[in-house]
């Protein structure tokens, strides 16, 4: 079996799997000869958009503790 054909039906199986699975989009074969499952664009913004919210409000809780003192700090 040349290299061709494998690459084809591994392509095709992992479409067919990837089909109970619609978060993802359909598996792609780079130039490179790796295989590309990418997520779902709008998916992968609302992901960042949260984490960029988390980071903003942790960032946020961080400034409002104030300076920290040093546990060994001697009068």
């Amino acid at each position: 079996m040349s290299d061709q054909d494998q690459e084809a039906q591994l392509i095709e199986a992992l479409t067919a799997l990837l089909a109970a699975y619609p978060d993802y989009e359909k598996p792609r074969l780079r130039k490179d000869g790796d295989i590309v499952i990418p997520l779902d664009a709008d998916l992968k913004k609302a992901r960042q958009a949260h984490s960029s919210l988390a980071d903003a409000l942790s960032e946020m809780m961080r400034d409002d503790l104030g300076a920290r003192r040093s546990s060994a700090w001697i009068k």
